[in-house]
């Protein structure tokens, strides 16, 4: 008979870093009977665990070890081992002697460790192992095994969100954490000890990365049921050499055996043993069960281990297929190396049938835990931790099932998924191999409650898809690397519409991510949460949830109706606090009562509440935040007219006052907070551009005009193919001050060229606001010059022209062809250099103006002016002298001289503080 003392308890296990799982170490004294001790108290959000986590961040680093964070959100999609981290922190150790501590503050002893770490990569890929020294109360306990083998994967080289590349050459890296657990060697560490993990000279790797340990007293090895039938009398051999991340050599496989048990056990009627040991699996075929009994002697003894010869060419199925059964008490692992067959992958458990049920399974290196379908399901009390790809996943398709009802997700503790963590995943369609689709009934009424999700590299933390009356309550959920903390939508086009849900009380903490450059928020309501904006998603209820530290928005709504938002609390939110279609989660319809809410904590130039929707009704009613930014200035100080406008830098004040675009795509998430519509820039001078432009949208600048007149403005485009009427600067009260502006083709999105036009403006403070007539190009900044002259022509605009030499891809033909981009340099460091025009017969002038790309930083070149008849004989105009070229006076020099006439102009440059070379953009020859 199996005591089970209490409430069921979740047997814990965790340790994800880069170095692997070990097969349990069985102290001498495991087998010794002991007394349980008493359940810890469930807390209020999360899983109630046996187990205490120590974040390394939270102990005692020594002798040099550091402690690393993520300080800021990520600028860039890809990973790094702070963002992959619990609590998005860990400690570095490189050197010899040094180490981080903790003290046993639990009131009970501590007998397992269960290590989340991480090490280096092998220089070829593939990973190593190496040890860790574990002290008590500084004094030499045991040496723990760690390994990288089944972690470090590259995305560089064209593999971004894949897991299959362990080539390190490609660069950037993903998947720095793995587990390693063992049984502390000799007495337990006894309450109100010290213990640390020291790099010693023995330790073999080059750094250690601790992100936590989790600690725990576990019970002794549960007892055989009585009249259960065990696998080692079908001929199964268990072995207990620690695996660190590959089978133990020697192992022996046991899958016809425990094959052989199972069969006789569904024919007699009788519960299956899994007795203390590891027992082996090899090859790429599982293990079938139906309508049985599963037990272990308990998580930390009994280990069926996965092992395929890797690479693999066979798609595997999961280790076990089950159908209407239960399992409980043992653990589940595998030498899988990526997410894909070549790796090894495989589901731990794919379930389906009536009342099933999983509890205190734990399981790592798998393809999934947990991937079960079917009527009247529970997975709860578990563990998965240093999973491929989902954790647990119920669902409606799950070995060939097609329906996925009154299912129940209760207790379990998921960390470091290389997707969901936990997901409701209803699927409407698959499409066959033949074309043809098979249609599923949609899922119903699961239950997702106290779990606890915790950094997940790959996906959601929890993620709700489709279906009906589904209740996500009261999870803890925190430190997602990529993606959304908590969501209720719809996956992809084949998803079931998500018709009703309900979302209370769950804790989101640290969550959100950059995929694919998106800025993604921590809690999000609608359809498209997977780049596909498609379908239903209504009737879903938030309230009473708490979002705190998001990387990017807290809450963010995209296409979705009859939502209601109440009583929830977003604090610190990294950019904004509740979002109406948030950067790529567009929102053009749907409409949700938004009631009773609190935003604190708002950085500055963020926004308690955004809608950047024009047809998207929210109903708003006693919510608690500050009022919104009126429009200012971006940065607090106007730009200066003359000067240049960064597009990016539109005025603060939301949707409707200072901007107006009908979706929101931009990728430039660091720089400010509202994420609208801006790309890093390949132009001249780095930073962001504003893009993706559509007809109707417009942004407002406030800028300070020092003088009243005609400027010449500068607009900096990059466009595919031409556009006409592509748009039109007005000032504050809607007057046209340029006309309809048309844009030459440039190429490319990245491709840059200047295209001038002119404006007039009164003196003094005013807003100017950008129009969008017709899209299809990009704008990198406005440069406000000083009308260059009085109305009258340009004598050298497309004239030839003439050098003393030039560099490169920059001839003097530069200087008049009308495109302020390009330019003359000279060759370098031979100075004096020159330049000329030739007017092509002899003409009257008094002004020359010259100008530098509108980009560029000030400089100053000394320069002279000279003037001929004939090409040969010159004679000087302007004197040799220094003149500065000054983005804020539009990088432009005029050089006036009594009205002369002449052919042949030259400028002869002597020297250049910017460049050791001659540089001129535009050459301009004004009539007299």
């Amino acid at each position: 008979m199996r005591m089970i003392p209490g409430p069921r308890r979740l047997a814990v296990a965790a340790v994800a870093a880069a170095g692997a799982l070990c097969a349990s170490v069985l102290p001498a004294a495991a087998a010794a009977p002991q007394a349980p001790e008493a359940p810890p108290a469930r807390p209020a959000v999360g899983a109630a665990t046996p187990f205490s986590v120590y974040e390394a961040e939270a102990g005692t680093p020594a002798q040099g070890a550091a402690v690393r964070s993520l300080t800021s959100a990520p600028t860039t999609p890809y990973s790094s081992a702070a963002l992959e981290a619990s609590g998005h922190s860990y400690v570095h150790l490189d050197g010899t002697g040094q180490s981080v501590q903790w003290t046993n503050t639990t009131g009970r002893p501590i007998s397992f460790l269960n290590v989340r770490a991480g090490i280096p990569d092998s220089a070829a890929g593939g990973g190593l192992t190496a040890t860790l020294d574990l002290y008590v109360d500084g004094v030499f306990r045991q040496a723990l095994n760690l390994n990288s083998r089944q972690s470090w994967v590259y995305e560089g080289n064209g593999n971004y969100n894949t897991s299959d590349d362990q080539n390190p050459a490609d660069g950037d890296p993903r998947v720095f954490w793995d587990e390693s657990h063992t049984f502390v060697t000799g007495s337990p560490i006894p309450a109100g000890a010290t213990f640390s993990l020291r790099k010693d000279a023995g330790n073999g790797a080059s750094f250690y990365d601790v992100d936590s340990v989790d600690v725990e007293d576990p019970p002794a090895p549960l007892a055989q049921p009585a009249g259960s039938l065990s696998i080692t009398s079908c001929g199964a051999v268990p072995d207990d050499t620690p695996t660190n991340g590959a089978a133990a050599s020697g192992s022996v496989d046991s899958r016809a055996a425990i094959q052989s048990c199972i069969d006789q056990a569904q024919s007699q009627g009788r519960t299956l043993w899994i007795p203390r040991g590891t027992f082996y699996v090899k090859g790429t075929q599982g293990l079938n069960a139906r309508g049985i009994t599963i037990e272990g002697a308990g998580l930390w003894y009994s280990t069926v281990y996965r092992d395929v010869p890797v690479p693999n060419t066979t798609p595997l199925a999961a280790l076990f297929d089950l159908t209407s059964c239960t399992v409980r008490d043992f653990h589940i692992d595998a030498n899988a190396v990526s997410r894909s067959t070549i790796g090894g992958d495989g589901g731990a458990m794919d379930t389906t049938g009536t009342d099933w049920l999983a509890e205190g399974i734990w399981t790592q290196h798998t393809m999934s835990g947990f991937w079960a379908s079917g009527t009247g399901g529970t997975v709860r009390d578990s563990r998965l931790t240093s999973i491929w790809a989902d954790g647990i996943n119920v669902n409606n398709v799950s070995l060939g099932a097609d329906t996925g009802n009154d299912l129940t997700v209760t207790g379990n503790f998921v960390r470091g998924t290389g997707d969901d963590a936990i997901a409701v995943n209803s699927v409407a369609y698959n499409t066959d191999s033949d074309g043809s689709r098979t249609y599923y009934h949609p899922m119903t009424d699961v239950t997702v409650s106290d779990n606890t999700s915790i950094a997940p590299w790959g996906g959601k933390g929890v993620a709700v898809y489709g279906g009906s009356g589904h209740q996500v309550r009261n999870n803890y959920i925190s430190d997602t690397a990529r993606y959304i903390g908590l969501g209720a939508g719809r996956f992809g086009v084949n998803g079931s519409d998500l018709l009703s849900a309900t979302l209370t009380g769950n804790t989101v903490v640290r969550s959100g991510g950059n995929a694919y450059s998106q800025g993604q928020p921590a809690l999000h309501i609608g359809n498209g949460g997977d780049g596909q904006n498609a379908g239903t998603v209504d009737d879903v209820t938030v309230t009473g949830n708490t979002v705190t530290d998001s990387l990017y928005d807290g809450i963010g709504f995209s296409t979705s109706t009859g939502t209601l938002l109440k009583d929830n609390t977003v604090s610190d939110p990294g950019r904004n606090g509740i979002v109406i279609s948030p950067p790529f989660y567009p929102a053009p319809t749907g409409s949700a009562t938004i009631t009773g809410n609190t935003v604190s904590g708002l950085t500055a130039g963020a926004s308690a509440y955004v809608d950047n929707s024009t047809g998207f009704a929210a109903t708003l009613s006693d919510n608690h935040w500050p009022p919104p930014a009126p429009e200012g200035p971006f940065g607090g100080t106007p730009a200066a007219v003359p000067g240049t406008v960064q597009a990016e830098d539109y005025d603060t004040g939301g949707q409707g006052v200072a901007y107006n675009v009908t979706s929101v795509n931009g990728n430039a998430n660091s720089y400010r907070a509202d994420g609208v519509d801006l790309d890093d820039t390949a132009d001249t001078g780095g930073g962001h551009n504003l893009g993706w432009t559509g007809g109707g949208q417009w942004f407002r600048y406030t800028v300070d005009v020092a003088a009243a007149g005609t400027y010449t403005l500068g607009l900096r485009i990059a466009a595919p193919s031409a556009v006409t009427g592509a748009l039109h600067l007005a000032d504050a009260s809607g007057a046209d001050l340029t006309g309809p502006v048309d844009l030459p083709a440039t190429g490319d999105w990245q491709s840059w060229a200047t295209v001038d036009t002119r404006v007039t403006l009164p003196a003094g403070r005013q807003t100017l606001t950008l129009f969008q007539d017709t899209g299809g190009w990009n704008i990198n900044h406005l440069a406000f010059a000083a009308q260059d002259a009085p109305a009258g022509t340009d004598l050298a605009a497309g004239r030839p022209t003439g050098e003393s030499s030039h560099t490169d891809v920059y001839p003097s033909s530069n200087v008049t062809d009308g495109d302020r981009a390009t330019y003359w340099e000279s060759a370098g460091n031979a100075f004096p250099q020159w330049v000329q025009v030739d007017l092509g017969a002899a003409r009257s002038a008094s002004r020359v103006v010259l100008r530098l790309p509108a980009g560029w930083g000030a400089r100053t070149q000394t320069l002279s002016l000279s003037g001929s008849t004939d090409g040969t004989a010159f004679t000087t105009l302007k004197s040799s002298a220094a003149h500065t070229f000054d983005p804020a006076t539009g990088n432009t020099v005029t050089l006036t001289f009594p009205a002369t006439t002449r052919r042949y102009f030259r400028v002869t440059v002597t020297a250049n503080d910017g460049w050791p070379a001659g540089q001129v953009s535009d050459f301009q020859v004004w009539d007299s």
